[in-house]
């Protein structure tokens, strides 16, 4: 058992230095790029390309790693007036059957994702020259990471739904 905490905890540490840490990277990667595009073109007159398809490609690698860190807390925007109106288990069976619901469309469209991602090798970025299945390569880990973290969800609110034991999700990382 003692192995199994430890291969967690690095899982847990691995998933935060991706998601946490690295949507925080890309973020900083869009606000210098886009900073010294505006001085590079204002005072120097002189645009980058360069820079400009860095704040593009990093755009969606930011977006969709902290969406999927979003999922993983569950802090997503919901829509809950009805759903707070409920007693708890019948929330717990809502929020199952929409896990699932998700984890299945996202297995479903896994293969087509992955193949066109892996397509795009032969494609190549204008300015870098970087094949764009490097670029696009956010959303299968997307899909990935959010299957996970539904996973979890399900496994939990099962296990609440059998136990009663209500389920004391980890610290943010940030807090």
């Amino acid at each position: 058992m003692p192995n199994a905490k430890k291969f967690l905890r690095i899982i847990r540490a691995f998933m935060n230095a991706l998601e946490v840490h690295g949507s925080t990277l890309f973020l900083f990667t869009i606000f210098i790029t886009m900073f010294l595009q505006v001085v590079l073109r204002y005072l120097f007159h002189k645009p980058s390309p360069a820079l400009f398809e860095v704040t593009q490609y990093a755009f969606p690698w930011g977006t969709l790693l902290g969406a999927a860190c979003a999922q993983r807390y569950r802090d997503h925007i919901r829509f809950n007036i009805l759903y707070d109106k409920f007693p708890k288990r019948v929330r717990l069976v809502i929020d199952i059957i929409f896990d699932i619901a998700i984890v299945g469309l996202f297995a479903l469209s896994m293969p087509e994702v992955f193949h066109q991602t892996f397509w795009y090798y032969i494609l190549r970025s204008e300015v870098l020259d970087i094949p764009w299945t490097y670029l696009v390569f956010c959303l299968p880990l997307f899909l990935i990471l959010v299957i996970i973290h539904n996973l979890v969800h399900i496994y939990h609110a099962i296990r609440e739904i059998i136990t009663g034991i209500p389920y004391q999700p980890e610290a943010k990382p940030w807090l």
